[in-house]
């Protein structure tokens, strides 16, 4: 029986694939979130415009309000659509580099609030600081470090990120330390309600430092995770000065 030997390229393509499809799960629950409100709110107005046109009482002027308020939605709902081009690393869509984390801790942010984990941005996170990046590799490579503090750390802690400039022409670094939650700002501790069964456990695969180093460098970037605070180096993603110009 013949047997075709795998390229470790070709390996190495698969295990970062696996690694985004493990990140894509975690943040699953709120992309789904974000699609089916629009359809949900646009469903109760088209139950209503029904009941109204039967009745044969829905003014024009209230009809047309409510048929913007739809197309709205459908707005909203294609918007949330397009977005999923997101998960493609070949995706050339650009954004700053600190729009880009915080889209990746809004994705993030309830699973660490599960885990009983907070994230505080400091300086450089501010939506619409920092270089214009790629969006793709960066928001993976944000995310891959959010679900390693979210299998690594214990309740209690919290996250500090902090997108550092670097010189003109330099690539900006990520950085992620952690410290203990204050008294008065500890996650509270999610409990089920009374008379719920327990429901199973999630199984997720854990994103060690390697698998994160593997996507790191799949994507462009370079992680260091051996101590804290831990580093993304968005490194090829910022393109080099052409000779001869300022």
């Amino acid at each position: 029986m013949n047997r075709t030997a795998t390229s470790p390229a070709i390996a190495a393509d698969w295990m970062a694939a696996g690694v985004r499809h493990e990140i894509l799960m975690r943040v699953l629950p709120t992309l789904r979130h974000d699609l089916l409100g629009p359809i949900s709110v646009a469903r109760m107005e088209l139950a209503v415009m029904r009941r109204r046109l039967e009745r044969a009482d829905l003014a024009p002027q209230d009809g047309l309000r409510r048929v913007q308020q739809l197309d709205a939605h459908l707005v909203d709902l294609t918007r949330g659509l397009r977005e999923l081009r997101r998960w493609d690393p070949l995706d050339t869509e650009r954004m700053p580099a600190g729009s880009i984390v915080r889209l990746a801790l809004a994705l993030m942010e309830q699973p660490l609030r599960l885990a009983g984990l907070e994230v505080g941005m400091e300086a450089g996170c501010e939506a619409g600081q920092g270089p214009e990046l790629p969006l793709a590799p960066l928001l993976l490579g944000t995310l891959a470090l959010l679900c390693h503090a979210q299998d690594g750390l214990s309740p209690g802690q919290r996250l500090r990120l902090h997108l550092a400039a670097g010189p003109e022409g330099e690539a900006p670094v990520l950085t992620v330390r952690t410290e203990r939650q204050s008294e008065t700002g500890s996650a509270p501790a999610v409990t089920l309600m009374p008379g719920l069964p327990d429901l199973p456990v999630p199984v997720r695969a854990r994103l060690d430092a390697e698998a994160v180093r593997h996507l790191a460098a799949s994507l462009g970037l370079h992680a260091v995770l051996d101590d804290e605070p831990w580093r993304l180096r968005v490194g090829d993603l910022v393109p080099a000065a052409a000779p001869g110009l300022p």
